[in-house]
């Protein structure tokens, strides 16, 4: 399912919001070398690949700018090798890792981000509500979503009739086999993306994320897919020892992240997009970076005690953490004001007589390790502080 069926889907997402809100209210109508570089591999469906975004083409190479893949390239210093495709299951990831075309990134891989899953539910989810009003999804405009949505006049008539098989069919969505086939069946595949993925990237870390709920604040489809999304994310594991879990289920559920508008006063501005705005792939992205810092972070140096005399400015007894490169200095006016970095260093003690400490001024001091890898700084957890007197 490529471009022209994704659209086709987002399409269906509205039919089916417009007749279950019906059901609701009867009334309404409504510089560096490659080699020094991190290699970062993304795979997944849509939402990976930054569908609706500005600049998305659904035969691109390269991720859309603000999407979280390009975001989380950025802070690597790096761009993505593309591989998550719109429409795509995890039986089509599958197929993708097995058809060898991400081979040779994937040997190289330092960082692999995967976002898998919604499609198991939703494209089951389509094709049982197609089926059962006999619809063909071709004769649904897709171009309804480009720019907002135009209530269709409903046969009043009917509207009885229309009711009447939206109860019938909420009641059978509501526990309906095949979609919880289709979440039972999500780990196993899932634990095979995973394999085929070590295998493949030995020496790379995999970040995953579960599936959020795009239609939280809509009646009806929100608590539907509620049940089937909480079912399917249970093959995820925050306690995962081959992946880390990059949670978006929670921080999705609480705040307005999706393109989804549903307000039936103004009926012209309803979009069912579910993917990430610019926002949402912000948060995203800013969910990724911190797992890779708390990763790749190393432990927090000790500051142990600061002292000013007339030969040095500045001098420390400093315990320097063990898997860093070094701690930087770090120093301000007030307590809690902007810190500045002095200096950096490595050694257990540490002096200086640089005219950035004025004599006679107070001062607030406090460290934090660094370490780089392929061109990427990352902190420990700043010192306490410490207060000094620059002597004259």
């Amino acid at each position: 399912m490529k471009h022209s069926k994704q659209k086709r889907l987002c399409s269906f997402i509205l039919f089916m919001c417009l007749l279950f809100t019906a059901l609701c209210s009867p009334g309404t109508a409504g510089a560096e070398s490659l080699s020094d570089k991190t290699v970062y591999v993304a795979f997944g469906d849509s939402i990976a690949a930054g569908y609706g975004l500005d600049g998305y083409t659904h035969d691109q190479t390269d991720a859309p700018f603000g999407s979280y893949q390009a975001l989380t390239g950025d802070f690597l210093h790096t761009k993505s090798n593309n591989y998550a495709v719109s429409g795509d299951d995890s039986s089509d990831c599958i197929s993708l890792l097995n058809s060898g075309a991400a081979d040779s990134d994937l040997e190289k891989a330092d960082v692999i981000t995967l976002s898998i899953g919604s499609n198991d539910l939703l494209l089951p989810f389509i094709q049982i509500v197609m089926e059962y009003f006999d619809i063909d999804p071709d004769q649904i405009d897709a171009s309804s979503f480009e720019d907002g949505f135009t209530m269709p006049e409903i046969d009043t008539s009917k509207l009885v009739q229309y009711l009447k098989q939206a109860e019938e069919l909420t009641a059978s969505l509501a526990d309906h086999r095949v979609l919880h086939d289709q979440a039972a069946a999500f780990p196993k595949k899932f634990q095979n993306i995973l394999s085929i993925l070590h295998e493949k990237a030995p020496a790379a870390e995999i970040y995953v994320t579960n599936i959020y709920n795009p239609f939280t604040s809509i009646p009806m489809i929100g608590e539907l897919a509620e049940t089937y999304i909480s079912e399917i994310n249970q093959a995820f594991s925050k306690d995962a020892s081959d992946y880390t879990l990059v949670d978006v289920y929670t921080p999705f559920s609480h705040a307005e992240l999706t393109n989804v508008n549903f307000d039936m006063k103004n009926p012209s501005g309803i979009n069912l997009d579910p993917h990430p705005s610019i926002e949402g792939h912000r948060l995203i992205a800013d969910l990724l970076i911190q797992a890779l810092q708390k990763a790749h972070a190393p432990k927090a140096a000790v500051l142990k005690s600061v002292a000013s005399d007339s030969r040095h400015r500045l001098s420390a007894k400093i315990k320097p953490a063990k898997n860093s490169d070094g701690y930087e200095i770090l120093y301000a006016s007030k307590k809690k004001g902007s810190y500045k970095t002095l200096d950096t260093a490595s050694k257990k003690t540490y002096q200086t007589d640089s005219a950035k400490l004025k004599s006679g001024k107070t001062y607030y001091v406090k460290i934090r390790s660094f370490k780089t890898v392929k061109g990427v700084t990352y902190y420990g957890a700043e010192s306490s502080i410490k207060k000094i007197v620059i002597k004259s």
